[in-house]
């Protein structure tokens, strides 16, 4: 059996007295036990290969993911007694005193518990001495943006331009909180998430190392419980090892955890995605009857909708929750609705679960976003909506919607009876463009009575704009006045600013068979509309009118005045 990764029971870290936990007994001694973070192992392997080690490093990234491992690696690289070296030997008493983090040289610092200005001063006084035994002195800072902002400020002339002696190692979860100040001055590396497979994997030779038989199935859920943290899935392995038991199974897991399990979290989505409210609050009934918490309930339901979205779109994308043996499931689910609607099943449980945090009624919170979800129809794009209003505007039959093929078994919708055809008499319009094309003559009349129907082939954001902007003039042997209907004088702006312009005169150019060039016009809404739909303006208003900082805004930023009225009953007029 071979050792795992990070195990050396020869250190310091495997205390001969007491119980060591997982987390600490597997923690990476040397740059090959580091999972997850080749990027950041191959700079500072190249730094001490080249020569090339600076004097301040940050790094960044969130919980467990081997910022403080990383940085006693590169410790011992620094400091062994062969060094510098990429592969230290672990045995010399320097590198096994960083290891349990208790060598002299190496000074940890809790940066949330020691951040004021007495303790950096501290600090700065003792970096001027040179190190007991060792070749450099290293400051490693844990959560180094909790330093109040003046030991950040008595932190930066000796950051900048510390003795040769002396090295900052430096790890956050929030560099957005450090100042830029000391950001500049750091050699920056962010560590990257650990993937639910790297994850699983480590687990898997920390069980054969601990003689513990474990299902995959069941070291996958841990791996995404943790959520990319290797010190949290280790944890939760140390919670489940403790339970006892031969093996370590799904079900195990999942109890102990309080996790719901993924047959009851894709049966909550199948009644979803047929809209059988009922059966969805009775699934959310019998997960809360077992024990399982609103919250995990509502996370599992995210991360395998999540996965249905991606086979809707990809099936050959990479799942996250998910087993191979769920996929088919998860195609049967993502056949019943569109992707529209599933962004908004998504949107739905994602604001619920936001929702839940504090909340004393998280199962109410839970079961209203699952009825939410239960009622929606299937939706589409805005975008398709405009398109087929246009259609029927300009007399042409309305483009059928694309139908997604279903992927729903017999059992659950039962084949409809075929309807008799009927035959519906095609539209003029219809018929006339499907008679040979004739050239458009150059005249107002001919290009305005089949303005809608071209405008309908110009594509769904370009449509749009179209049926608001209608030709109103003809100047010359090519120039065509198109004007905004009433209240759309923006539109003008809009398309003189973007490449519109360049698509509508281009469309024109196939559809009239002529070289057209576009003049965008607004039309005059003179304030005689406003006072027609607002006859009721007092005296008091034309006043404020005439008044001369009312012409002056008026005048510099081209404004118009527009009055809003409230509805206002007797009583509070009184």
């Amino acid at each position: 059996m071979s050792r795992p990764r990070g195990a050396d029971l020869s250190t310091p870290d495997a205390d001969p007295v007491g119980y060591t936990v997982v987390a600490r007994r597997y923690r990476p001694q040397r740059f090959e036990d580091v999972v997850g973070q080749d990027h950041v192992v191959q700079a500072l392997r190249n730094a001490i290969r080249l020569n090339r080690v600076t004097h301040a490093y940050l790094f960044s990234g969130t919980r467990g993911v081997g910022k403080t491992s990383i940085a006693r690696i590169f410790a011992k690289c620094l400091n062994c007694v062969h060094g510098p070296t990429e592969n230290p030997d672990q045995t010399c008493d320097i590198c096994r005193a960083i290891s349990v983090g208790q060598d002299v040289d190496v000074i940890e610092i809790d940066g949330a518990s020691n951040n004021g200005v007495e303790q950096v001063r501290e600090l700065r006084q003792n970096a001027g001495l040179r190190p007991s035994r060792a070749r450099f002195k290293i400051y490693y800072i844990d959560e180094v943006h909790m330093l109040s902002t003046g030991a950040f400020n008595a932190l930066l002339k000796t950051l900048e331009e510390p003795p040769s002696h002396v090295k900052f190692f430096f790890a956050t979860t929030e560099p957005n909180k450090i100042p830029i100040t000391v950001l500049s001055r750091c050699q920056r590396y962010d560590f990257a998430g650990i993937t639910p497979d790297q994850i699983t994997a480590t687990l898997g030779e920390i069980c054969e190392s601990e003689k513990v038989q474990a299902d995959p199935e069941a070291l996958g859920v841990i791996a995404r419980r943790a959520g990319g943290s290797m010190r949290d899935a280790q944890s939760l392995l140390e919670q489940l090892l403790s339970f006892g038991g031969e093996r370590l199974t799904v079900e195990l897991v999942q109890q102990q955890l309080g996790i719901a399990s993924d047959d009851r979290t894709l049966d909550l989505l199948d009644a979803l995605s047929r809209r059988d409210a009922a059966e969805a609050l009775k699934i959310v009934d019998l997960t809360a009857s077992g024990g399982v918490q609103p919250t995990e309930l509502l996370a599992g339901t995210l991360e395998f909708l999540r996965d249905v979205m991606v086979v809707a779109v990809n099936p050959a994308q990479t799942l996250l929750a998910a087993s191979p043996r769920q996929k088919p499931r998860l195609e049967e689910i993502a056949g019943r609705w569109s992707l529209d609607t599933l962004l908004a099943a998504l949107q739905i449980l994602a604001e619920a679960r936001s929702r839940l945090r504090g909340s004393p009624h998280g199962r109410t919170i839970v079961e209203i976003a699952v009825l939410r979800v239960a009622r929606l129809e299937n939706l589409v794009e805005i975008g398709e909506v405009i398109t087929r209003l246009a259609a029927l505007e300009s007399g042409a039959p309305p483009a059928a919607p694309v139908e997604k093929k279903k992927l729903i078994p017999a059992e659950v919708a039962p084949p409809a009876a075929k309807p008799e055809p009927v035959e519906v008499p095609e539209p003029i319009s219809s018929r006339v463009e499907a008679a040979p094309s004739l050239p458009i003559p150059w005249n107002l009349e001919a290009i305005t009575s089949g303005w809608a129907g071209w405008a309908a082939t110009q594509g769904t954001e370009l449509a749009g704009k179209l049926v608001n902007l209608l030709p109103a003039a003809l100047e010359g042997p090519e120039n065509l006045v198109i004007q905004p209907t009433t209240g759309y004088n923006w539109l003008v702006d809009l398309v003189e600013r973007s490449d519109a312009r360049s698509k509508i005169e281009s469309g024109l150019r196939q559809w009239l068979d002529r070289r057209v060039v576009v003049q965008f016009r607004k039309i005059d809404e003179p304030s005689a509309t406003a006072n027609h739909r607002h006859s009721s303006v007092n005296s008091r208003d034309d006043r404020l009118r005439d008044e001369p900082l009312h012409l002056l805004i008026v005048e510099r930023f081209e404004a118009k005045a527009i009055r809003v009225e409230d509805e206002v009953n007797e009583t509070d007029e009184r």
